[in-house]
């Protein structure tokens, strides 16, 4: 992520999350890689970068259901933060950086969240992937924030492109507080029908210790 991109959005934590606590930035120096986050059977295919496999999938009822009757339970949650990983010897995603701002919104909208997120990706291949987009949703379960997005700008290799394949990204994120590194996972690419189904009940999301900066969960 270039440097332009990350101080718009430092900018934007500041005047999104005034009221948040400013923690000190920790750096993790092994990925520590996690079993899954998942509260919901697998109802969609997901890829990880955005010219990658992927396969269009619809909710199943069961998340479907439980998404309408969980209402966010208050209008003050929030998430934020600065994730970095590395993954040197994958054959897939090799890096990934990415900054988010999630506040709830509208407490009568189950989910509804507002806020803005950046990420930029390398695969093993040399290929960039570099997002920009809009938060529209986020679950909060005690430290653990399931968010999502819609892209509203996409660059492959540095060259802008039309959004014409996945149109989501969604998210884990895990605060542990100061004396233990936090937890995420890469963003994956969806649809609109898997981002409201992660927010509500989980997508499978493995997640490991964050090596860049931290993250804020605020229930």
């Amino acid at each position: 992520m270039s440097k332009v991109n990350v101080t718009s959005l430092i900018v934007l934590c500041a005047a999104l999350a005034a009221c948040s606590d400013t923690a000190t930035n920790r750096t993790v120096t092994a990925p520590d890689v996690r079993p899954a986050l998942s509260e919901a059977p697998a109802g969609f295919s997901v890829g990880f970068t955005y010219d990658g496999p992927f396969e269009l999938a619809f909710a199943t009822e069961g998340a479907s259901t439980q998404m309408a009757a969980s209402a966010q339970a208050a209008s003050g949650s929030r998430a934020s933060g600065h994730v970095g990983l590395n993954f040197p010897a994958s054959p897939g995603v090799v890096s990934e950086k990415y900054s988010f701002v999630a506040l709830s919104a509208d407490p009568s909208t189950p989910f509804a969240a507002k806020g803005q997120y950046e990420m930029e990706l390398t695969t093993a291949t040399g290929r960039t992937n570099k997002v920009h987009g809009d938060i529209i949703c986020m679950g909060i379960t005690g430290n653990t924030a399931r968010i999502a997005g819609q892209i509203t700008k996409i660059w492959v290799n540095n060259v802008q492109v039309p959004i014409a394949g996945p149109t989501h990204n969604h998210w884990v994120v895990v605060d542990n507080g100061q004396a233990t590194p936090d937890l995420v996972s890469l963003m994956q690419y969806t649809i609109a029908p898997g981002a409201q189904a992660h927010c509500a009940t989980g997508l499978p999301s493995f997640v490991s210790a964050n090596l860049e900066g931290e993250v804020q969960v605020q229930p």
